[in-house]
């Protein structure tokens, strides 16, 4: 039996943040034709090689805002999952939530309908920087809602945590990290503020009415970040996140070592191994059926694939496991000797298993990562 992910896509937020490029809406007017509409993706996928007879490890709510949707509409798309697919016994149900949606009611609602771990978007304690990113929420709920969860009924969560922020420093961030040492959730998910295209943010920038830290104050927030973590006992598995013992990201270790996922909702994209689809990012597209393309993919396609996702991990790139089966010896070994020069100046650290990016280097990834890369053309 293969077993997979599930990631449910809930599209619809309260209010814009300046720098999200993910597929959301603020209007709410085909949420009940969406929600119809996954119900009955979830059906057909059920149905459907590969993920026919698939057990399903983790469940995730993710968005948009997923805290938005009415608990009963939550409640029932984990019913229908749960009736579709065989799910392991200690699976994983994660809900993405912002802190002005966490109440000691909802914590209590959430976990009476099988959310077993809260995915928390608090980014800051700061009001000026919440205020400037455009959040939903301000500083008193980043804390009110941890202590509730102190108290609450779902003692695993993630704290989503971002530096980089225009106007912040080494100083201002370390704070922030002060302040987070009075509750140690769990899990963190730490990521520098990236400006993407079709954003507020971008636009912010290119007109220069927001200036970003410069590149080294952002290096220094990492280097503090991973200095404070190991001094409060996580471990380093990812490069933006950070676990007590015992609490990986189950969800997202599933996506980092390549194993077959299954994304419903508009928006949402699936893997099996071989092949990807994707969902149509419009929800009223997605309500009345629209087509979900998809891609064969290369061996090529698949280890590079397999080198970004695996080198940005602890454990790093594994010969034995992540090599793409078939794959040509002759790029392999291209691929080899590339590793060798990287390893040469310090860039990559060897072993006969396979070989990592040193967590001091992690900021520079990408650009370590696409010096491996076997062009599309190379076959």
């Amino acid at each position: 039996m293969n077993t997979t992910t599930l990631y449910l896509h809930i599209p619809y937020c309260k209010q814009a943040c300046h720098y999200c490029d993910f597929h959301f809406s603020t209007q709410r007017s085909t949420e009940a034709a969406v929600v119809k509409a996954m119900h009955a993706e979830l059906a057909k996928r059920a149905q459907q090689e590969p993920w026919k007879g698939s057990r399903i490890n983790s469940l995730y709510f993710g968005g948009g805002t997923p805290s938005f949707l009415a608990v009963a509409d939550l409640a029932q798309l984990i019913a229908k999952a749960q009736a579709l697919f065989s799910f392991n016994t200690a699976a994983e149900i994660t809900l993405e939530a912002n802190p002005d949606d966490i109440t000691p009611e909802n914590l209590e609602t959430w976990h009476s309908i099988g959310i077993t771990r809260l995915s928390i978007g608090l980014q800051s304690f700061n009001n000026r920087e919440l205020q400037s990113m455009n959040r939903a929420h301000d500083a008193s709920h980043s804390v009110q809602c941890l202590e509730w969860i102190a108290d609450g009924p779902i003692r695993n969560y993630s704290v989503d945590f971002m530096y980089g922020i225009p106007g912040s420093t080494v100083e201002s961030w370390t704070r922030q990290l002060d302040q987070l040492a009075t509750y140690l959730p769990p899990h963190l998910s730490c990521y520098a503020l990236t400006v993407e295209e079709k954003t507020v943010l971008y636009h912010n920038v290119r007109s220069g009415k927001t200036t970003l830290p410069s590149d080294e104050v952002i290096v220094a927030q990492f280097e503090a970040l991973r200095a404070w973590a190991s001094e409060q006992g996580y471990t380093h598995y990812e490069l933006s996140n950070f676990a007590q013992p015992d609490k990986y990201s189950r969800h997202n270790s599933h996506y980092w070592s390549g194993q077959p996922y299954l994304g419903i909702g508009p928006g949402a994209h699936s893997f099996c191994g071989k092949k990807r689809w994707w969902n149509v990012s419009n929800n009223t597209l997605y309500a009345q059926g629209a087509e979900v393309p998809s891609e064969e993919l290369t061996l090529i396609d698949l280890l590079n694939e397999r080198l970004m996702v695996r080198l940005r991990t602890a454990k790093g790139f594994l010969w034995e496991s992540d090599v793409p089966f078939g794959m040509d010896p002759t790029l392999l070994e291209h691929v080899r000797q590339s590793v060798k020069k990287s390893e040469a100046i310090g860039l990559l650290k060897c072993s006969e298993k396979g070989f990592t990016i040193p967590p001091e280097y992690w900021m520079q990834s990408d650009a370590i990562i696409a010096e491996l890369f076997i062009s599309p053309d190379a076959d």
